[in-house]
């Protein structure tokens, strides 16, 4: 796998942090309205939450039926410009007010 220049690196991040934020808090399954046959993106919001519980070392039940008890919006994807390009991407657990590096991060 090629790395890149640590500029292009970071440039990726503020992107898939976005992707990941609109994926979890803006995709058109927050508002109940899932037209498409993915479930409007669900199921990644789903999996990137379980990625996030993980990431914090919380306890995790997957499944559409435990949504309510482990809910996605619980964290937010946060670029951080200090520090290495390899770990700029972060969760954000707002419950707690920690910060873990995103391990699933590859810029």
């Amino acid at each position: 796998m090629v790395k890149h220049e640590p500029e292009i690196r970071r440039a990726k991040a503020r992107l898939y942090v976005t992707w990941c934020n609109v994926a979890v808090h803006r995709a058109p399954w927050t508002t109940g309205r899932t037209r498409t046959p993915n479930g409007g993106g669900i199921y990644q919001a789903l999996e990137l939450a379980e990625q996030a519980y993980r990431a914090h070392r919380l306890p995790y039940e997957g499944g559409l039926s435990k949504m309510q008890d482990y809910p996605p919006r619980r964290f937010k994807w946060i670029y951080d410009e200090t520090g290495k390009a390899d770990d700029c991407v972060k969760v954000l657990d707002t419950i707690t007010g920690q910060l873990a590096i995103w391990p699933h991060w590859y810029g």
